[in-house]
């Protein structure tokens, strides 16, 4: 299965440590399906075509490959974002394959 791993945590600047990402996307080997990226400057968009400066604190994401949730917790396990505190979490989503 495919997973997206989105990243929720404070706004990343210029400044925030990339510490343990290369090594991090090193270990998932395959598994990795896109390293991602960071996602920057975000707003809403609304029904009536308004939109808002900013949106939520989504600021990253990835795709791996794993079997099924308990492969994928374990290869969060060491994941650098979880260890920039408590403030920090990824969201999870199973990324349906398309037939075609």
């Amino acid at each position: 299965m495919t997973y997206i791993l989105l990243y929720r945590g404070p706004a990343t600047t210029d400044e925030t440590s990339h510490e343990g990402w290369p090594e991090w996307f090193a270990r998932c080997g395959e598994q990795l399906v896109d390293i991602g990226s960071p996602m920057l400057r975000g707003c809403t968009a609304y029904p009536d075509g308004s939109m808002s400066r900013g949106a939520g604190n989504l600021n990253g994401y990835s795709l791996v490959r794993c079997d099924d949730l308990d492969a994928l917790r374990a290869l969060l396990h060491d994941h650098p974002f979880l260890r920039a505190g408590a403030e920090h979490s990824i969201e999870i989503f199973e990324v349906p394959r398309k037939d075609g």
